[in-house]
């Protein structure tokens, strides 16, 4: 996608000094080159406004920022600079995006949500799309008001599909996605317990997500997700879909072998219920009309990508990295993943908080516990807070050898050191602030 700083200003009513060619966005000014528009406002932790200089300094071919910041962009507009004001920056740009969409001829538009499962569908569903025509989506986990406005820009005349994830943490979030979007297709991988803590009850997590399919989408759920029969309720146009898969060969870490309408053919992924993510991708694209040759070929090919069950071989050791994200769910269904591979080593949990729960987190962490408890695995290292909960049911359960909890990282690597030795399985899961990818360093000193 591509407009002019001019354009910008007319379409949005803001207001503008110089010209731009713009074909890009970015929130960060580290990520910026010819071409980029880079939006200056205040975050939870910083100001945008501060990093103008270095988005200038790294390429940036223009800045926009909120009409507050008018006086202090005099230098700015002195050296001749593109500039552009708005009162909201981020809903200028939805606008804009907005309108641009609608001139794309024939562009079929997917929305994705859930509390888990979005990045995983919306890689395999992408992959069986782009079998037939011209497919965006978004770029990696960029799935917030941002992140969507980030990826949108990928969209040109010629494409055929779009597949964007609309991840929520908040009240209100989804309003602006789905207005902007606008998507034919909406798809609501599950409900649960994630970021809990902000929405309150599941019933305002169902209700907030299922505000993507407000604007006349045609839904797909699971019909096997308990809320799938609420959500209907209300959005009469949702298709509840079956599970795809005649049969299931669990291949370990190489993935699973599964028979699709009477066709064997292996899916490259980790953890049972990426299957549920490819029953919801072969639906939407058989209602799209694919064959069965062309969902066969996108979910042979289908991408994994970081913190999302990929598989990493580092320093002889194979790790699950499944640390992207964590709600209780996903958790058990990473538990039980490395629970039932065979292997000749030992096979180590790493698990980390799951943040956001609010209420639940204490019943949740105690449930993983249950969980641990009968899994086939040699060692559990718990880090954070939240897990000493994991910790203290474990143990009144008997598993005091087993287990091991800190809430120190720098201890939790020491102890990771100790354990792991090369032919070794190791699971790594938590939520994102948790950041247990900073577990490498130690693993790759393991003898």
């Amino acid at each position: 996608m591509r407009f002019t700083l001019k354009e910008f200003s007319f379409l949005t009513a803001s207001k503008h000094f110089g010209s731009a060619m713009i074909d890009s966005i970015s929130f960060d000014s580290r990520n910026v080159k010819k071409g980029t528009l880079f939006v200056a406002i205040k975050g939870k932790n910083s100001d945008g406004f501060d990093w103008v200089k270095d988005a200038i300094g790294n390429g940036a071919s223009a800045i926009l920022t909120t009409n507050s910041n008018f006086f202090k962009a005099k230098e700015i507009i002195a050296k001749g600079f593109p500039i552009a004001f708005a009162e909201n920056p981020l809903l200028s740009i939805h606008k804009m995006l907005e309108i641009k969409k609608k001139e794309i001829n024939n562009l079929i538009s997917i929305g994705i949500t859930g509390s888990c499962g979005k990045t995983t569908t919306k890689e395999m569903l992408s992959s069986i799309l782009a079998q037939r025509n011209s497919c965006v989506s978004t770029i990696g986990n960029l799935n917030s008001e941002y992140g969507l406005a980030i990826s949108m820009m990928q969209l040109k005349k010629d494409t055929a599909y779009c597949v964007f994830e609309c991840g929520i943490d908040h009240i209100g979030e989804m309003d602006s996605m789905v207005k902007t979007l606008d998507p034919d297709i909406a798809i609501i991988t599950n409900i649960s317990n994630s970021h809990l803590e902000a929405f309150g009850s599941m019933d305002i997590t169902a209700r907030e997500k299922s505000k993507l399919l407000s604007l006349g989408a045609k839904g797909f759920m699971l019909k096997d997700c308990e809320w799938s029969s609420t959500i209907q309720k209300s959005y009469p146009k949702l298709y509840r879909a079956a599970y795809a898969f005649d049969s299931v060969k669990d291949l370990g870490l190489n993935g699973f072998e599964v028979s699709f309408n009477n066709k064997k053919f292996t899916i490259p992924v980790i953890g049972k219920a990426k299957l549920l993510d490819a029953s919801l991708a072969i639906s939407v694209a058989s209602y799209l009309g694919f064959e069965d040759e062309e969902i066969i070929s996108g979910l042979k090919s289908v991408n994994t990508l970081f913190g999302r069950s990929r598989l990493v071989k580092e320093s002889g050791l194979e790790i699950i990295e499944d640390c992207y994200n964590a709600n209780l769910p996903s958790s058990i269904d990473a538990i039980r993943t490395i629970s039932s591979i065979n292997t000749k080593g030992n096979k180590h949990v790493v698990l980390a908080d799951m943040r956001e729960l609010g209420c639940e987190s204490v019943p949740s962490h105690k449930r993983l516990a249950q969980e641990l408890s009968c899994a086939d695995v040699d060692d559990i290292l718990l880090y954070g807070n939240e897990v000493k909960a994991t910790y203290n049911t474990l143990i009144e359960l008997g598993l005091k050898d087993k287990v091991f909890y800190t809430p120190d990282f720098n201890t939790l690597c020491e102890e990771t050191k100790k354990r792991a030795k090369k032919g070794d399985i190791v699971l790594l899961k938590g939520s994102r602030v948790m950041a247990l990818e900073r577990l490498y360093p130690t693993l790759r000193e393991v003898c």
